[in-house]
C-alpha cells in the first residue's frame, strides 16, 4: 500500500474516489450527483473539518463493503488494463489517511458502515473493529437513517477522510497545491476533460465562512476542461498525427483567463487525452517550452494542445498503476516525434496566429526585459560620451577626440617628453608643467543607450 501510494500524485485520491462514484451512478442507470463537502456531522460533534464525498449511486451492502474494500485488488466494477484496476482509491487515499476512511453506504434503504485504517500498533491496513450494542465486536455496523445524507435516498455512498489524526483538518489543501482555497475544483477540472452529461459534480469552497454566507460558503459545479475551452476559444480544431490526434484551441486574449486560473487550466498548456481524462498536464514555463517544440513560438500563453493517442491494433494504450502517465505499448508517449510532425504541418489558423503575434511583438519595448537580464553587469555599460555644444559644462581634449574612426590610444611618456624640444613651453626639470589642462571646445554629456534594439523578423 505505502509503496504504491508513493507513486501517486498527492491529489490522485480526488480522481479515484470521484471515478468510483461516477461508475456507481452509471451502474444504477443515472442520472446522478456527486458532492465533495465537509462532513458536517463530524464538525458539529468535535469542531474539526473532515473532507467527504457523497454520491447517489447504487451503494453497497455490509457484505459488499467488506468484500470490495478490505482487499487490495478488488472492485465492484469491471477490471481491465484499460479501465478499473480495483486498487486506485485504496493506494491513493488510504496511505494519506492512516487514521482511516469511513464508508457509509445504503442499498435499497439499508445502511452499513466500515472503517478502513492503518493499525498504529501493527502497521497493518485493514478494517477496524467496533463494539456492538450486545457487547461484541464487528467490522460492519448497521447505520441509522439519521446519518444518511440528503443526497442519498434509497442508495448511495458517503466516504469520510479522517487524515493523520483526530484533529487533522482534511479540508485544508496539501502543502504546495495551487489554488489552495479552491483546490478540489481546480484539480478535478484539470483532471477531467469531459464528465458524463447526466452526472452533476460539485465541490465545497469557503467552508470556513458561516454556512449562512452562501456567497462565499457554497458548492461550485465542476465542468471539466472541454466546456471551459469551448467557452474561451476563438478558434479550435484537430490534426491527425501518427497514432494520435492533436486537439488544439486558441484562447481569447482576455483578463478573465488569469482570474479563472483558480478553477481551470486557463492559460497555454499541453496534456495527453485518454478516455475523457487528462494525463501528463504540463503548464507554466515547462508548458511554454513544450508548446514551442510544437511550433508555437509566439503566443504560447493562449494555445492549448491535447494529444489523444490512438491504438493501431498492435500497440495498446493504458496507464501506469498510479494513473499519472500514459503508456503506449508499455513505453512512454513519443512527445518529441509528435512535436516535430505537428510543427512541420501546423494548421493554417495556428500559423496565422503565431505570425500575428510575432509581428505585434515588434511594437513592444524589450528594453526593460534586456536590462533586467543584464542588471548584474550594468556598470560595464556606463560609458561616457560627449558632443560638442556651445555652453556645454565640459571641455573636449582635441587630441583625444574620436569621430567614428579608431580611437587615439597614444599614452603620455614623461621620460620622452622631458627631453623633447618643448613645443608646449618650458618643461625642463618639471614633468608636470606639460600636464596643464588644455583649453578645448565646450561640450555636453550625451546619454547613450548601449542596449540592442530588438525587431522580430519571423
Amino acid at each position: 500500500m505505502d509503496r504504491l501510494g508513493a507513486d501517486c500524485h498527492p491529489l490522485q485520491f480526488l480522481r479515484e474516489l470521484t471515478q468510483n462514484a461516477i461508475e456507481a451512478i452509471e451502474r444504477r442507470g443515472g442520472p446522478g450527483k456527486i458532492i465533495w463537502d465537509v462532513d458536517w456531522d463530524t464538525y458539529e460533534a468535535n469542531g474539526v473539518y473532515k473532507l467527504c464525498i457523497s454520491d447517489d449511486g447504487e451503494g453497497m451492502t455490509g457484505d459488499e463493503l467488506v468484500e470490495y474494500i478490505n482487499h487490495l485488488s478488488s472492485s465492484i466494477g469491471f477490471q481491465s488494463f484499460g479501465s478499473n484496476y480495483g486498487v486506485g482509491a485504496k493506494i491513493a487515499a488510504v496511505p494519506l489517511n492512516p487514521q482511516g476512511l469511513v464508508y457509509l453506504s445504503w442499498k435499497k434503504g439499508d445502511g452499513a458502515m466500515i472503517h478502513l485504517w492503518r493499525n498504529p500498533e501493527s502497521g497493518v491496513y485493514g478494517l477496524k473493529q467496533h463494539q456492538t450494542f450486545d457487547g461484541g465486536f464487528a467490522h460492519v455496523l448497521p447505520m441509522d437513517d439519521g446519518v444518511r445524507p440528503d443526497l442519498i435516498r434509497e442508495s448511495g455512498t458517503k466516504i469520510i477522510l479522517l487524515g493523520r489524526s483526530e484533529g487533522h483538518d482534511t479540508m485544508v489543501a496539501p502543502e504546495g497545491v495551487p489554488a489552495a482555497s479552491r483546490w478540489i475544483a481546480k484539480y478535478l477540472n484539470t483532471r477531467y476533460f469531459k464528465l458524463p452529461d447526466d452526472i452533476t459534480l460539485q465541490a465545497r469552497e469557503g467552508w470556513e465562512h458561516p454556512r449562512t454566507d452562501q456567497a462565499r460558503n457554497k458548492l461550485r459545479t465542476i465542468t471539466g476542461q472541454e466546456k471551459y475551452l469551448a467557452k474561451r476559444a476563438v478558434a479550435l480544431g484537430g490534426k491527425v498525427l501518427t497514432n494520435a490526434i492533436a486537439h488544439w484551441w486558441i484562447l481569447d486574449d482576455t483578463k478573465a483567463l488569469s482570474q479563472e486560473s483558480n478553477y481551470y487550466a486557463s492559460s497555454g498548456h499541453v496534456a495527453a487525452l485518454y478516455q475523457n481524462e487528462l494525463y501528463e498536464v504540463v503548464m507554466g514555463r515547462q508548458g511554454t517550452a513544450l508548446l514551442q517544440q510544437f511550433g508555437i513560438i509566439f503566443g504560447a500563453g493562449q494555445v492549448v494542445l491535447y494529444i489523444e493517442p490512438k491504438s493501431n491494433g498492435e500497440t495498446s494504450i493504458t496507464t501506469n498503476t498510479a494513473r499519472t502517465h500514459l503508456l503506449m505499448g508499455s513505453q512512454p508517449l513519443p512527445w518529441a516525434d509528435w512535436a516535430q510532425e505537428f510543427r512541420e504541418n501546423m494548421p493554417q489558423e495556428l500559423k496565422d496566429f503565431v505570425s500575428n503575434k510575432a509581428a505585434s511583438s515588434t511594437l513592444k519595448d524589450h528594453g526593460k526585459t534586456i536590462r533586467e537580464r543584464l542588471k548584474s553587469i550594468l556598470d560595464l555599460f556606463r560609458i561616457s560620451r560627449y558632443r560638442p555644444e556651445a555652453g556645454g559644462a565640459s571641455e573636449l581634449d582635441q587630441d583625444a577626440q574620436v569621430v567614428g574612426g579608431v580611437p587615439n590610444t597614444t599614452e603620455w611618456n614623461p621620460q620622452e617628453d622631458a627631453h623633447s624640444s618643448g613645443t608646449r613651453g618650458g618643461r625642463s626639470g618639471n614633468v608636470y608643467s606639460g600636464r596643464q589642462k588644455a583649453k578645448g571646445p565646450q561640450a555636453k554629456d550625451v546619454e547613450v543607450d548601449p542596449f540592442p534594439k530588438v525587431d522580430w523578423i519571423s
